[in-house]
């Protein structure tokens, strides 16, 4: 009789202690939830990671193609594909597609790919014959109609034709104009490439190169936004350049 009291005490205690252990205490609960929301901060920053790194791979791919075209234009013409207000020797490099839309780069892209066309700039106008007078193709860029990397595709907007980045700025291009007689006179008659400070970071900048190309970005600055002049490394911000 005793063993059986003491069996079946000890029943009821089991019974007890499962019946209280049905659900989670607060500080378990607390716990999962903590361990769920660092799960999904990790994944999270992981997606907005591999999306940057899209953007930035399609920018570098969209740039390469400016890169190739220019490269093949100046081995077959021996001259860079400048307008007529930049004749050699006659004025300092060339930079267009600048953030702030003084110069767009839609001249350019039609010199590359060949198309006649002109353009209105200060008063006066820029045929894509005098670049390119046979209208030979260089270059080849997808259309879009949004402005997202690549030629920004609507009739009668103003910044149609031009060359857009994934973040819907213009991707930014300099060519360094000859003859190349100095070493580094604000870009007139030297070797350095000028891009009117545009391409100049702390720990980089191009120097020697034929062209540059660049882009700021998804923050569209050049550096790292609020970053000091000293510490805004090319290294540490999310531009993407040629150099």
């Amino acid at each position: 009789m005793a063993d059986l009291a003491a069996y079946c005490a000890q029943t009821h205690t089991v019974k007890n202690t499962m019946k209280h252990r049905k659900g989670f205490t607060l500080v378990e609960l607390l716990v999962v939830v903590a361990i769920i929301m660092a799960l999904a901060t990790l994944i999270f920053a992981g997606i907005k990671r591999a999306s940057m790194k899209a953007s930035q791979t399609a920018c570098m791919n969209t740039m390469r193609d400016v890169t190739n075209g220019l490269s093949a234009f100046i081995v077959d013409r021996n001259m860079p594909p400048v307008p007529e207000t930049r004749k050699e020797g006659s004025e300092q490099d060339y930079v267009c597609g600048d953030y702030l839309n003084l110069f767009p780069n839609d001249y350019l892209v039609a010199v590359l790919e060949g198309v006649e066309k002109s353009f209105s700039y200060d008063g006066g106008e820029l045929q894509t014959r005098f670049a390119n007078p046979t209208l030979n193709e260089y270059a080849s860029f997808a259309r879009t109609p949004k402005k997202n990397n690549g030629v920004y595709d609507k009739p009668q907007d103003v910044q149609e034709g031009q060359l857009f980045d994934p973040w819907e700025r213009t991707i930014m291009i300099a060519i360094n104009v000859p003859p190349f007689i100095e070493e580094n006179s604000a870009g007139l008659k030297d070797k350095w490439l000028h891009t009117d400070g545009l391409a100049v970071y702390p720990d980089s900048e191009p120097r020697e190169e034929p062209f540059a190309v660049w882009s700021y970005g998804k923050d569209g600055e050049r550096g790292t936004r609020g970053a000091s002049l000293q510490k805004n490394l090319l290294r540490k911000s999310d531009d993407v350049t040629s150099w």
